[in-house]
């Protein structure tokens, strides 16, 4: 057992939903002669998984949705879509994606959409979800046209005659979001149900949802009724503000299953998009990327968050948005330095800001598997120079930094021992070698950034991030140990359990 703080134990108790003591079976069954027995069959277990950064119900309802993200072709994606398509009821919205224009070359029109999808509404999410891809049908419905001006902080991909091509990007997706009928309670219930049975399955013991109200409202019927068993903190939209410091909520209130989160604000968009906003141009062009947000109302809405007591977590990719990020939240540090701030992705940084998290006590909230899966896009769209800041885990460590670990579901799998692999070997399974390799981690410090940075993030490391006695019984248990083994060894890894609140959620085999 890896107790999360340098220690191993043989064996752990648990009353009440609380270890109570670390050491020997023998030991411990004289102590609870009446406990109820787990056998690891040799497995290991560790502290309980957090997912720091994932959009929940977005990642539960998009299971049972259209899912192009392993569509390599455009000519394959359109035959995929006509399909899904033909099995819609009359008027219903197609929608779902995932898709990736940077494998298909360049971004799809609304006019290859028409001539697939029946008259039907569409509305797909790129990969990165920060675009989206809208039919004739739908732009219509969105009130888009040629008339139609780009939004403060968006973009309408237009053809040569100025028309919309159907591409929506960044704050231009609320064209799509005022007309795409959202989930009803129930939908969304329903999937919150769902996405926490296979969370379990995935070894999750708790996430930050960054995630809209519908999605709060959910976790709470569960909470309401006894069945959520994941630890959650509920993000708030930058929209809602004003509104949740009406209602005086604060970071951290709640109870032992569901918390106020941060407030979620976005400053840039995606690498994917090459809409991250960057100091210097992409590759080739002339373009930095889109700040989604002035810098003056930035710092003027994190102080007035952290004023009333609501931490935040800023996304923030490209290297101009993490400064401006780190410049928003550098004034509230000296009034208000309880509060746990987080800059969310941070996926390539100036040299001169990587030490700022470490002197304001910012946490650096990431998503190794990020690294891995964009290498390529950020070699092509940042160059090397660029590229060897980028996703920088170790320098930021070594500067004291605390390191928050997530998933960003659905943009990336909600898959733990996938991150895990990702931040030990920087490479992808059947790449040759790693990418920029001095960044990466050790499987321990890999697993802190899981278990004990979210804790810490969330103010609850009192309580969640290791297995000492007096902290919640919330742990992951894989099947077998992994340290001293190879690093390829990860790919072969399964959950054999997990436990929270000392009830064993999933038993994948365990007696």
């Amino acid at each position: 057992m890896h107790v999360g703080d340098g220690r191993d134990a043989p064996a752990l108790l648990a009353r009440e939903g609380r270890v109570t003591a670390l050491g020997a079976p023998d030991e411990l069954r004289r102590l609870a002669p009446d406990a109820e027995a787990i056998d690891l069959r040799g497995g290991l277990m560790v502290p309980g998984l957090t997912d720091a950064h994932v959009h929940f119900m977005w990642w539960s309802i998009q299971m049972a949705q259209l899912d192009l993200r392993d569509e390599g072709s455009l000519d394959g994606a359109l035959a995929r879509i006509a399909e899904h398509v033909r099995g819609l009821p009359e008027g219903a919205w197609l929608q779902g994606g995932r898709f990736d224009k940077n494998r298909w070359g360049r971004w799809p029109t609304a006019a290859e959409l028409d001539r697939v999808t029946a008259g039907h509404p569409v509305a797909l999410r790129s990969r990165d979800g920060h675009a989206r891809w809208l039919n004739s049908a739908a732009l219509g419905i969105a009130g888009v046209g040629s008339g139609t001006p780009d939004p403060e902080g968006g973009v309408l991909e237009r053809g040569a005659d100025g028309a919309p091509t159907g591409i929506l990007k960044e704050n231009a997706n609320r064209f799509a979001d005022a007309v795409v009928p959202p989930p009803t309670a129930d939908e969304c219930l329903a999937a919150i149900r769902r996405g926490q049975e296979e969370a379990w399955r995935r070894g999750l013991t708790g996430i930050e949802d960054l995630e809209q109200a519908d999605a709060g409202a959910a976790f709470a019927r569960l909470d309401e009724r006894g069945e959520l068993g994941l630890r959650v903190s509920m993000g708030i939209p930058h929209a809602e503000l004003d509104q949740a410091l009406g209602l005086d909520l604060r970071t951290g209130l709640g109870g032992a299953w569901l918390r106020v989160g941060h407030l979620k604000i976005f400053t840039d968009g995606a690498l994917g998009s090459q809409t991250a906003a960057l100091e210097e141009p992409y590759e080739g062009t002339d373009d930095r990327g889109i700040l989604t947000i002035d810098e003056g109302a930035l710092r003027a809405d994190v102080a007035e968050a952290a004023a009333g007591g609501l931490a935040v977590a800023i996304h923030a990719i490209g290297d101009r948005a993490v400064r401006a990020a780190l410049d928003a939240i550098e004034p509230t540090r000296a009034a208000t330095p309880g509060l746990r701030q987080k800059v969310e992705h941070l996926q390539v940084l100036r040299a001169d800001d990587l030490g700022r998290f470490a002197a304001l006590g910012i946490v650096a909230s990431m998503q190794p598997v990020h690294a891995t899966s964009d290498r390529d896009l950020a070699d092509r769209h940042w160059g090397a120079a660029r590229a060897a800041r980028a996703y920088p885990w170790r320098t930021l460590l070594a500067s004291g930094a605390r390191l928050a670990f997530g998933s960003d579901a659905p943009v990336e799998p909600i898959d733990p021992l996938a991150g895990l692999y990702a931040a030990v070997a920087r490479r992808r399974p059947g790449d040759r070698t790693a990418w920029h390799p001095e960044q990466r981690l050790t499987l321990a410090e890999a697993l802190a950034a899981y278990a004990a940075g979210p804790a810490w993030a969330l103010g609850r490391e009192c309580e969640l991030g290791t297995l000492a006695p007096g902290m919640l019984a919330d742990a992951t248990i894989f099947d077998r140990d992994v340290f001293g083994l190879p690093e390829e060894t990860l790919l072969e890894v399964r959950i054999a359990g997990t436990l929270t609140g000392g009830l064993l959620r999933f038993a994948g085999g365990l007696g």
